[in-house]
């Protein structure tokens, strides 16, 4: 059974809705339709008539469009043969925008279609609302309801490729038998992709014929059937197109019957019998049907002989048939179903979104189909559980659900939807809100802001709630009248009597006289989309025309009340969240319905109409994109914010902008600048609030060539985004125009100095740092578009930064805007080079502009103070990024960088990085330094050297010494900070010992010694750490010691006895001094100085060795494996060969093998083996 609309559609035209009479019958409801249809026989008619119809014509149209045959019949006792043709003919669809509605989802925009062509294939995509936040093409609702073959709109694959086989012969044997129309179609076939994928070329073709059938009633066609696959029971194939399109155009050389009941009455027994034996003897496979038949004629009690008559197929509609046109339930259910399903695939999502365009498409000329197709669109989204592994298929359905919501808002704002269907629609929408898959309403919502739980609100709360508004306020229905031309003495009483009522203390008329009307914003825009969306096009346009003046008239009330205050108690105030959520990337779009509505109006009216719609189109787009509002906390509302947003500033773009629009702008800039809390450009703006850079962007392009100081003003203004302060400060914000009043009563002279470096100037102390001029700030944590308003206000810099080129104060400020507000340094960085390119690519210029590359500089330097701290993966390009631009500019930007390096480099980026770059021969070509000048420029990298070793000795000392080695006075310091840092345990072992090296190769053995032995005294090496790193480290200080003299050696023996505890180094330490090739002679190399080790400053030395090698003995043997018997053994060996060194040696050896015997006399083999080994 299939399911009915949940409400009645009205097909009245051009009707205010105060007019409503209170009953109609069912004629006179219809009435007016079928005037509707008159006129649309008309305009569709190929011929032109040179007389008014007859009167029996004009009623067989009304009533075949209106009134059910079976009405006619049981109304009259005998409608003669005539009359009924004529009735039959009438109830033919009559117009071929209807076939083209059902014929596919979408359109190709912008596409010829002559007749010899139509039947191409065409390349391209299939659009009507394929993204989610589009909505269906303004300029699609008003063209014709008429197709003509050379029609240059655009018109559906399916559709043409019907026309085209209309048009060549294809469709024969058509006949009409009453309300039954059938034919033969010969097509091509070997294509067999689906209608709605008409792009695949099929590669092979064979001629084939294909029975088509279709019903018809009341210029609807009611069923349809073909045996090709082109179709899938929701629109029609291209072979019932060409059915109806032949029988529109050619209705003439279809044959016309009556309906088959009156030709079977007229026949006799004997016809109707040889009829019958005949249709067996053609069509055999009925036989069995036909059987059946005749068994329950001769049955008394069978429900055939008890019904009077038979069923017609071909007699028209009844009493109880719904007059619509074929829509199949379940056909569109799994269609919708499937879609939903790959809705990760961009075709399936694209086609549900065009089936959001067929709706609207449906509901403008007022067919129940497509309430019919939303409700089936709404009841399987509730079926579908939101996957959590699927983002766009999440993000997919959300979009839908914003479509779904608005359109139900519209279905129950419909001005002609009784109370009854109003009810039945709020039953349905309950039944819905109750489903637990039923998503909840965005906190982008008034429930929100008031302190309400958003989350007991569904995404249909706004359409359950439309169904209590009313259309019958006597204001409302003044608006919504026909302006007349003259206005009588009754219509000013009328009007008068409408302006002495106000609402909620609001006057219903402007200061001129025009009214307007005061109501929650996006409730008042649904009503303009309501009305629009169900054919009354200049009742919403009245409508919004007075919504569009009440935005007006309360941006400009706000602006006087400010301005009337005291601005000193305002700016003490705290800002609240004075206009909420705001109307742009609301749920119901209220910004992009005013504004489609009054261009789209404009586009059909005279020169001095249009200009003022478009007047008030643009005004209200401006006031509704510049007001303040603050962020959402739902992401996906935070990036709905943005996209709505950027499709408003996208269509201002598009508008070509007169004298008059451009007085409009100039006048909402200054309002919005100077409009308080209420304006998103305005002074103190709450730290919430959405940053509008893109628009600020926009009206600087745009009002750029007419008002250069406003546009300068507004821009740095805009420049702020106040949620990424920690500590707000307005009066910060509000300096703006102070400085700009500043700098236009400051010499530019002065101003130059201000951007250009500092000069060259003796280094500073690195105690005395100055603060980096960066803010401290946060990143919001449910801000998820952060990065895409950063990014659009680095759009509005680059674009200030760039316009503001030749002009010093400007550039001034603008460098202070962008250190004040700007806190992505990546950006900032881009910016940088945004500013070098402008400087260095002059066309005919002998240099580059000096003035940009300070900009540039001052820029790169606020990055390297913004990355500090917290570090990026750019940080090295950033830092050789302002070296180049200092570079660029001359000596006095390196040396000045080199000055203030503390505040933009790290010690070891500045002793590293800069100062390579900076003592490197080619900056010296570059620069064209003199001797003095290199000179004066290394003793101030020494100076920056010295400072990095000072403040990171551990990773910079080395690096500092190498850059100090010719400036004897920096070198000794930086010897001083490393004796110091070393004594103060700021350097470790390791990097003191590659210090002491490095002083070594250089020839100062002295100092490399010191450090060597600062570094021997941070060292610990443990008993069983046989491979310390420091081994060879203290082999070459033993030497260096042993070269250097005996106090030496004897301070660096008692230092390693003390710090070594290991028996191998010590060993090896001890060969070192004893062997032959031992010391260092005074030519540089190793010579014979080897020493005994039981005298002098060795016998300590050997003393500890030997400790060392007894306790590690111990150690070993008290956990020792078997497997390791064979490495204890050469231990051992190598313990007799130090023990060997002393006088005593090998009684001292002895005893100890005596020892371990008795000790561990339970180890038998490593004792035989021990004995085997050294007896």
């Amino acid at each position: 059974m299939k399911r009915s609309c949940p409400y009645e559609v009205d097909t009245q035209d051009h009707i205010c809705p105060e007019k409503q009479p209170r009953s109609q019958g069912r004629l006179g409801k219809h009435g007016n339709c079928a005037n509707e249809a008159y006129r649309y026989s008309h305009v569709c008619s190929t011929t032109r008539r040179c007389c008014p119809d007859s009167l029996s014509e004009l009623a067989a149209k009304v009533a075949a469009a209106n009134v059910p045959f079976q009405l006619v019949e049981e109304r009259y006792n005998r409608v003669p043969e005539p009359v009924v043709l004529k009735l039959i003919t009438w109830s033919f669809p009559r117009c071929e925008a209807d076939i083209r509605r059902y014929s596919a989802l979408a359109y190709e925009p912008n596409e010829l279609c002559p007749p010899k062509q139509c039947g191409e294939p065409r390349q391209g995509t299939t659009v009507a609302n394929a993204q989610g936040e589009a909505r269906s093409s303004p300029a699609r609702d008003l063209k014709h309801r008429t197709l003509q073959p050379d029609a240059s709109e655009g018109q559906d694959v399916t559709f043409r490729k019907g026309v085209t086989l209309s048009e060549s012969g294809a469709v024969r044997q058509s006949v009409q038998i009453g309300f039954h129309l059938s034919g033969v179609v010969h097509d091509k076939v070997g294509d067999t992709t689906p209608y709605h994928y008409p792009f695949s070329s099929p590669k092979t073709s064979t001629p084939c014929k294909f029975n088509v059938a279709v019903t018809f009633d009341r210029c609807k066609v009611t069923s349809s059937t073909c045996n090709c696959q082109h179709g899938d029971g929701i629109f029609f194939c291209r072979h019932v197109v060409a059915l109806l399109i032949y029988r529109m155009r050619n209705s003439r050389k279809v044959k016309l019957r009556a309906p088959i009941s009156d030709t079977l009455q007229k026949l006799s027994r004997d016809q109707l019998q040889k009829l019958t034996q005949y249709l067996l003897s053609r069509h055999a496979n009925v036989l069995p049907t036909a059987q059946e038949i005749a068994d329950c004629f001769s049955d008394v009690n069978s429900s055939i002989n008890a019904v009077h008559g038979a069923p017609d197929p071909t007699a028209g509609a009844g009493f109880q048939d719904e007059d619509r046109w074929n829509l199949d339930d379940s056909h569109v259910t799994n269609h919708v179903r499937q879609l939903i399903l790959e809705s990760t695939k961009q075709a399936s999502s694209n086609q549900l979104f065009n089936m959001i365009g067929k709706i609207r498409e449906m509901m403008k000329v007022r067919d129940c189909n497509g309430a019919r197709l939303l409700t089936l669109l709404t009841e399987e989204l509730l079926r579908q559980v939101p996957n959590s592994n699927s983002v766009q298929h999440n993000d997919v359905c959300a979009k839908l659900w914003d479509q779904i919501g608005l359109l139900w808002i519209c279905i129950v704002l419909n001005p002609r939807k009784d109370s009854e269907s109003k009810s039945k629609v709020l039953e349905l929408l309950t039944s819905w809100n109750e489903d637990p898959h039923c998503p909840p309403e965005d906190s982008f919502t008034d429930a929100a802001i008031n302190g309400n739980n958003p989350r007991d609100r569904s995404v249909l709360s706004r359409a359950m709630d439309a169904c209590s508004l009313r259309w019958d306020d006597s204001h409302l229905k003044f608006i919504l009248r026909r302006e007349r031309k003259k206005r009588g003495r009754a219509d000013g009483e009328e009007r008068k009597g409408a302006g002495e009522r106000f609402q909620g203390g609001f006057a219903n008329f402007s200061s001129d006289g025009k009214p307007l009307w005061h109501e929650n914003t996006p409730i008042a825009c649904a009503r303009v989309e309501a009305l629009r969306s169900h054919g009354y096009a200049n009742e919403s346009v009245r409508l919004a025309r007075a919504v569009a003046r009440t935005i007006r008239e309360n941006a400009i009330s706000g602006f006087k009340l400010y301005q009337s205050s005291s601005h000193s108690q305002l700016d003490t105030l705290p800002v609240k969240k004075n206009n909420g959520y705001g109307l742009v990337g609301h749920p119901l779009n209220p910004i992009h319905i005013l504004f489609d509505t009054l261009m789209v109006a404009a586009l059909n009216k005279d020169e001095e109409t249009q200009k003022l719609l478009r007047k008030e189109a643009f005004e209200v787009c401006l006031l509704g994109v510049g007001e303040q509002r603050c962020m959402p906390s739902n992401a996906r509302a935070q990036e709905k914010v943005l996209s709505c947003e950027k499709m408003l500033i996208e269509q201002l773009e598009r508008l070509t902008l007169d004298d008059e629009l451009v007085q409009v702008l100039r006048d909402v800039t200054t309002l919005l600048m100077e409009g308080g809390p209420g304006s998103g450009l305005g002074k103190r703006v709450h730290r919430e609030s959405v940053p509008i850079h893109s628009f600020a962007n926009y009206l600087f392009k745009a009002l750029l060539p007419y008002d250069r100081k406003l546009v300068f003003r507004m821009g740095l203004q805009a420049m702020r985004m106040t949620v990424l302060d920690d500590v707000y400060n307005p009066s910060a914000l509000e300096t703006t125009d102070d400085n700009q009043q500043v700098a236009e009563d400051q010499p530019a002279d002065n101003v130059t100095n201000q951007i250009q470096a500092p000069q060259l100037e003796e280094a500073q102390d690195v105690s005395h740092e100055q603060p980096p001029l960066v803010l401290p700030f946060t990143y919001p944590s449910t801000w998820s578009v952060i990065g895409d308003l950063e990014a659009r206000q680095y759009q509005l810099a680059s674009t200030l930064l760039q316009t503001a080129k030749g002009e010093v104060m400007l550039l001034r400020l603008v460098v202070e805007s962008v250190q004040r507000h700007m806190r992505n340094g990546s950006h900032v960085f881009q910016l940088s080079h945004d500013a070098f390119k402008c400087a260095t690519n002059q066309s005919g210029a002998a240099a580059s502009d000096i003035t940009m590359l300070n900009v540039a500089m001052q820029l790169a330097m606020q990055v390297l103070r913004m990355t500090m701290q917290g570090g990026t993966w750019r940080r090295t390009e950033m830092v050789g990024w302002l070296v180049t631009c200092a570079t660029e500019i001359g000596l006095c930007a390196l040396v000045s960088i080199i000055k203030t390096w503390y505040t933009l480099f790290t010690p070891v980026e500045a002793s590293t990085m800069v100062a390579g770059c900076v003592i490197s021969p080619n900056t010296a070509v570059r620069l064209n330094l003199d001797p003095r000048q290199r000179e004066q420029l290394y003793h101030s990298v020494c100076q920056m050297a010295m400072q990095c070793a000072v403040k990171d000795p551990q990773s910079c000392a080395l690096r500092s010494l190498s850059l100090c080695e010719t400036y004897t006075s920096a070198f000794d310091a930086v010897y001083h900070v490393i004796v110091d840092s070393s004594n103060k345990r700021r350097i470790d072992s390791a990097q003191l010992f590659t210090i002491a090296r490095y002083l070594d190769q250089r020839g100062f053995n002295s100092q490399a010694f010191t450090v060597a032995h600062a570094a021997t005294r941070r060292l610990r090496v443990p008993f069983n750490h046989d491979a310390h790193p420091s081994a060879n480290d203290l082999l070459w200080t033993t030497q260096l010691a042993q070269s250097l003299g005996m106090t030496e050696l004897e301070d660096l023996i008692l230092v390693i006895v003390n710090k070594v505890r290991c028996a191998s180094v010590l060993s090896d330490v001890l060969r070192t001094c004893t062997s032959s090739i031992s010391g260092r002679m005074p030519n540089g190399n190793y010579g014979n100085r080897g020493l005994r080790a039981d005298r002098g400053p060795l016998r300590p030395l050997l003393e500890a060795a030997i400790a060392a090698y007894v306790k590690t003995i111990h150690n070993k043997l008290s956990h020792i494996s078997p497997r390791h018997y064979t490495e204890f053994i050469d231990f051992l060996n190598k313990a007799r060969e130090t023990f060997l060194l002393a006088p005593d040696g090998h009684s001292q050896f002895g005893c100890l093998l005596a020892n371990l015997k008795t000790i561990y006399k339970g180890k038998k083999k490593l004792l035989n083996l021990v004995a085997l080994r050294f007896g």
